[in-house]
Formats: structure tokens, sequence, C-alpha cells
């Protein structure tokens, strides 16, 4: 507020500035908390996006195993390793790959890579070529070929998914000694 006739402005408390050493140790705080933040949250965040890879790809499977069925003939899903892609195809005629119809195709994230612990071979379905591996679902729903596991690695956790000849899945964690199933 402004007095009338001295020309001097009054101030009440509340309208104080701050000062620039205030400022700079509010900004200090701040980027301390941002920088423990950053630090205790990637760990989580890869073991995140390993889980969501996991439960990504198990979908696929299951998308090829449900079209399999309601299609009544038989659907494929492929693994590409080296670029991380999964596929679902309807192969229409089995004995020509022309004709494949896609159905879905998603490629996962670029934290998470495939991997087993203690080396060994990180997927066990069918090998096509190169990194490409696929099981085939036949139209009663169990897997005709290609029942194995896609062991899936997000920094240093190892996730499986077990794909049985009956067409199931089942997701694993390696604890560190065994593979135990996830809660």
């Amino acid at each position: 507020m402004s007095r009338v006739g001295d020309g001097r402005r009054s101030t009440s408390f509340g309208e104080r500035g701050s000062s620039l050493a205030e400022l700079v140790i509010v900004l200090a705080l701040v980027t301390v908390a941002v920088l423990v933040l950053a630090v205790y949250s990637l760990p989580w965040l890869h073991a995140e996006e390993a889980r969501s890879a996991v439960y990504q790809t198990q979908m696929f499977l299951q998308l090829a195993r449900v079209e399999a069925i309601t299609r009544n003939r038989a659907c494929r899903f492929e693994i590409d390793g080296d670029a991380r892609r999964i596929r679902v195809y309807d192969l229409n005629d089995p004995s020509d790959s022309t004709d494949d119809l896609p159905i879905a195709d998603a490629t996962l994230s670029s934290r998470v890579s495939f991997g087993a612990p203690g080396g060994g071979a990180a997927i066990t379905l069918t090998h096509a070529s190169g990194a490409t591996y696929h099981a085939t679902f036949s139209p009663d729903g169990s897997v005709s070929s290609g029942s194995g596991s896609i062991s899936i690695q997000g920094r240093d956790q190892f996730e499986r998914i077990a794909l049985y000849g009956a067409g199931g899945t089942r997701v694993e964690r390696w604890n560190g000694s065994a593979w135990e199933p996830r809660p």
C-alpha cells in the first residue's frame, strides 16, 4: 500500500520477498530430493518393465491359443529375440506361409532382453531362423509344436514364461537359486 503525501510505500509482513540465499537452499533441497527419488526408483522401474514384458508376452501366447480355438485352425506365436518383437499369425493354410494372416504385433521395451540366469538358452520354443522362435497352437488349443520357455531379463531380475503342451502358461521368477511361481 502507498501512503498519500510522502511517496513511500509501506509493506506488511506478508509482502516481504525471499532472499537469494533462501531460494538457493530451496533449489538445492529439491535437487537432492529428485536425485534420491531417481536413484531409488530406477531398479523398481526396470523390474516393472520386465514384468510388463512378461505379461505382454504371456498375453500374446494366450491370444494365439484363443484365436486357434475360435478360428478352428492353427495359429502361431512368434518371437524375435534380437528385435524384441512378438507376433501372432493365423496360419490359414499351414503348408503355405505366404497366406499367413497377422493378428497382433508388438515390440517389447528396449530396457529388457532375453537371458537366462547362469547362461543357457533364454528361449526354448521351436527355432525358426536367426533369433526367431515360435509355438504353434492347434484348433483344440494345445501346442502342436514349440512348447518350452521364454526367459526375460530386466536389469538383474529374471522372469520366465513356461508354455506347456496343453496350451497353458505359467509365470515364474528367479529368486537367486531357483525358479518360483510368480505371486
